[in-house]
């Protein structure tokens, strides 16, 4: 189970310490207990321990292919720690619904939960779900084809641990990351570097007691022994990885071992025990609704029937490849665009936020020439225009802005993040009691902090007029670049 840093308490921390050791030997008792804690919790409106033993459940039934069963609790709860202020928790539950929808092929979903998971962390300094929020932005790469990209994704998550470790060893996340890097190696074609994360994965797996991953570990190492053409190291990790996930009840591993187990049987000779095979983790993959590695199991199938002289029965199973195949590409097309729409040119050219950024920054000797504050109106219309924005906020550091005294909390994490912050749900923000009289505070926005040389002079508010909207990454970039002209109209 994943260990929570920090739970909503001492006490509830070293309970669900407790439960894990439980969940080990008996996880239908640990199932019970948890999800008597989580409803009890909800029960006397103590929000965050409720979430925080709802999400222990979820890192429970997840591998053992049952997420589904919380998706409805998931969302209330989601709902309950926002109306609660509770960033953390909130921070959580997107976490976990990523990887529902991960699982079932939903990509773009799992996409914007996991981002909003990413930016609610970094408002609120939790580096841990940063860390699996991370992971699983980096998954999505893969599951499109970018490995190099998801390399990368993975590689800001392994130094973001390096600083979540220093305290403490997450032997869960460790082992998870390790996994995935080896992972992009192995599509990379770089083998060593791929055999030398799974063996570390394997290795903090064990460290902490992570079967599931121990689990994949093997199976990953099996992969990579056939790569080598090493039939019987192969065959000993890919009958630990089945031996393992059969033991304890994890199908979406042991339907991916199952795959590998095919390819060991052809390489065998052996095409009736790869049909064996590849059925059986076709019926774990529709088991637990993972659409991408049904997708893969029919058209293993097909592949094999054809080669068996079935064309009927390969028929069948390509069309429902094909199927599977479009429905996935349907569920990962973007719900809207990435920028707000832009507006149109006298000639009907539609203008980019990139464009009119561009075209702003080149008007900056000429804003230098106004008062400023003409400069800081034509500033804020722009920014509305570039974003889609219902009003941008200045807010200095000192008289008619920001004070230590009234504001200590907000004023030292601009201090401390140095970097734009995400809103997406105004309610979780974690100074939520300090800005709530401020105008903008009730809508989502992106807070870019304003400097004056090294020294924090403000915040800029780029406020939406709703109280959600999910950031996209492009949108930071272009918050610091507006916040860089903002800078030198103060200045100037």
């Amino acid at each position: 189970m994943f260990t929570l840093h920090p739970a909503a308490s001492e006490a509830l921390a070293d309970l669900l310490g407790r439960i894990a050791r439980v969940a080990h030997r008996h996880p239908a008792a640990a199932d019970r207990l948890l999800d008597a804690l989580s409803v009890n919790a909800f029960t006397a409106s103590d929000t965050a321990v409720g979430v925080d033993a709802l999400y222990a459940r979820f890192g429970l039934l997840e591998p053992r292919g049952r997420a589904l069963e919380l998706l409805p609790a998931l969302e209330q709860a989601g709902a309950l720690a926002a109306a609660g202020h509770f960033p953390v928790q909130a921070a959580r539950v997107c976490e976990a619904l990523g990887r529902i929808a991960y699982q079932q092929g939903e990509y773009q979903l799992a996409s914007e939960q996991w981002s909003r998971a990413l930016d609610l962390s970094e408002v609120s300094g939790h580096l841990q779900t940063g860390v699996a929020a991370r992971i699983g932005l980096g998954q999505i790469h893969y599951a499109q084809g970018g490995w190099a990209r998801g390399l990368r994704q993975m590689r800001d998550a392994g130094e973001q641990l390096a600083l979540l470790s220093k305290g403490s060893d997450d032997s869960y996340l460790a082992a998870k990351l390790a996994l995935n890097i080896g992972v992009g190696s192995f599509e990379t074609g770089d083998l060593p570097a791929a055999e030398r994360h799974f063996s570390h994965g394997l290795a903090a797996a064990r460290r902490g007691g992570h079967r599931v991953f121990e689990a994949e570990a093997h199976w990953h190492l099996a992969r990579a022994a056939l790569a080598r053409q090493r039939m019987d190291w192969a065959v000993a990790d890919c009958r630990l990885a089945l031996d393992i996930a059969a033991r304890q009840g994890y199908p979406w591993l042991e339907a991916a071992a199952s795959r590998t187990w095919t390819e060991i049987a052809l390489a065998r000779g052996d095409n009736a025990a790869a049909v064996r095979s590849t059925r059986h983790g076709l019926a774990l993959a529709q088991r637990i609704q993972a659409r991408a590695q049904a997708r893969q199991a029919h058209l293993q199938l097909a592949e094999l029937l054809q080669a068996a002289g079935d064309a009927p029965g390969a028929l069948d199973h390509l069309w429902q490849h094909l199927a599977l195949q479009s429905e996935i590409e349907r569920l990962s097309l973007p719900a809207r665009t990435t920028l707000a729409a832009p507006p149109a040119e006298e000639a009907g050219t539609p203008v980019t936020p990139e464009e009119l950024l561009l075209h702003l920054c080149g008007q900056r000797q000429r804003l230098a020439t106004v008062t400023p504050p003409e400069a800081l109106a034509e500033l804020k219309a722009a920014s509305s225009r570039i974003l889609g924005l219902a009003s941008v906020v200045r807010w200095p550091l000192g008289q008619g802005g920001l004070s230590n005294a009234e504001q200590p909390r907000y004023v030292d994490l601009l201090s401390r993040h140095g970097a734009p912050l995400a809103l997406p749900d105004a309610a979780l923000h974690p100074c939520h009691a300090e800005l709530s009289g401020l105008q903008g505070a009730a809508e989502a926005r992106i807070e870019v902090p304003l400097y004056d040389g090294a020294q924090l002079a403000g915040a800029l508010w780029l406020v939406d007029a709703r109280a959600t909207r999910a950031w996209t990454r492009q949108e930071l970039l272009i918050a610091s670049q507006l916040a860089l002209l903002f800078e030198a109209v103060i200045r100037d």
